[in-house]
């Protein structure tokens, strides 16, 4: 599955900035994007995007310094990303960290967007953290409604749910807040500055998104696999849009397990009747069946009840000798009992040479998230302590 990408603001910015660092692994590339920001600086730290690629701007109108989506480039982003269209574009992906001054210019984006693109348009955001302001979260719930019936999905992370468990990042993921794009704007190198602990979470963070998402975007591309990684079962870039294709929120879970290299004497066993044949395949199909519970209660993007999507989708994916069909159809039957829709898809993405096994899962149509609830809630206590009530508790 092949995506334009555009990053507003900061965190959409390095969103897709991992995005593509992840992509260029990759010999088949899947994801060609653009970064829009008013700071210079953010744009400076990125390292993936082309120079090229980056549109700087800002308000000029004293008048209104705040105005953002007036002054936004949309043309300008329009045109950059017809030209990287080769007429293979499956769909295009707005990010954007929601809750920033950045996010609320998305809406104006879409709509310019959607006028000239005829690839379906959805949305990669991020929630804001609790601890980041009562304002922050407001502002997310405000956009968030704002742009559901502008596009055809929205995949959420939720930033809350990740805080403590995102494993360091990969070297390359940047180790300081020094860029390449200082001489370009006539800024003076300087020395690197340490990252902080929570730009060192955002920084893990964006790695963990771009690394999960452009997996998937990868199994899509199934015609361009050397013939020992041909799939048993297809998941093609048209299975994935169609789960996610007009349904809402959704949701993305992935949990990986290292496994073993087969020694010598292993690899023996496998062809000689007897327990451990029957044994390791037992051991093989509830490795999938626990790592499948693990992706949706513990390493899901944002936390949903099963019983509450209306379409899934399952993507195995590692050494082929490592999957089992048995566990990977447990695993089907379960999600396909459990939610309250009738479609499910599901496929196989071999991959030699990897020490890893993992299971991703898609879950959309959900009408609502817990998540989302509570930032709704934030926003009627901001609102209950509007100017009004400001000016009460000031004359007591």
């Amino acid at each position: 599955m092949r995506i334009l990408t555009v990053g507003l603001g900061g965190a959409g910015c390095r969103i897709v900035d991992r995005l593509l660092a992840h992509d260029r692994k990759a010999p088949v590339h899947c994801v060609f994007g653009i970064a829009i920001d008013c700071d210079a600086e953010q744009l400076n730290s990125l390292q993936n995007v082309p120079v090229d690629q980056r549109l700087f701007f800002q308000p000029l109108d004293p008048a209104h310094p705040k105005d953002l989506a007036a002054h936004l480039p949309s043309e300008e982003a329009l045109s950059r990303l017809q030209a990287l269209d080769d007429g293979d574009i499956d769909a295009l992906f707005v990010c954007a960290g929601l809750g920033g001054a950045m996010a609320a210019t998305a809406p104006a984006l879409v709509t310019c967007l959607k006028k000239s693109i005829a690839e379906p348009v959805f949305g990669l955001f991020t929630l804001p953290c609790s601890d980041e302001g009562e304002d922050r979260s407001s502002s997310a719930a405000d956009q968030l409604e704002s742009l559901q019936g502008l596009l055809e999905g929205i995949v959420l992370y939720d930033n809350e749910s990740w805080r403590g468990k995102v494993p360091p990042a990969t070297v390359d993921a940047g180790t300081s807040r020094q860029g390449d794009l200082g001489a370009l704007i006539g800024r003076r190198q300087r020395e690197p500055v340490p990252l902080t602990g929570m730009e060192r979470f955002y920084r893990d963070y964006n790695d963990l998104i771009g690394r999960r998402f452009t997996l998937l975007l990868r199994a899509g591309e199934f015609s361009e696999r050397s013939p020992d990684e041909l799939p048993e079962v297809v998941l093609d870039a048209g299975e994935i849009l169609n789960t996610i294709r007009g349904m809402g929120f959704i949701t993305m879970g992935y949990a990986r397990e290292e496994v073993a290299s087969e020694r010598p004497i292993e690899l023996l066993s496998r062809f000689r009747p007897g327990a451990p044949a029957v044994q390791d395949g037992h051991l093989k199909a509830s490795r999938v069946v626990e790592l499948a519970k693990k992706a949706i209660f513990e390493e899901i993007s944002t936390p949903t009840e099963l019983e509450e999507a209306q379409k899934a989708l399952i993507l195995i994916a590692g050494p082929s000798h490592e999957m089992s069909m048995r566990g990977f159809m447990t695993v089907r039957k379960w999600i396909d009992r459990t939610i309250r829709g009738l479609e499910l898809r599901s496929g196989d993405y071999p991959v030699s040479g990897t020490r890893f096994l993992g299971i991703f899962i898609i879950l959309a149509g959900m009408e609502t998230l817990p998540r989302v609830e509570e930032l709704r809630r934030v926003r009627e206590r901001v609102r209950g302590r509007g100017p009004d009530t400001a000016a009460q508790d000031a004359g007591t």
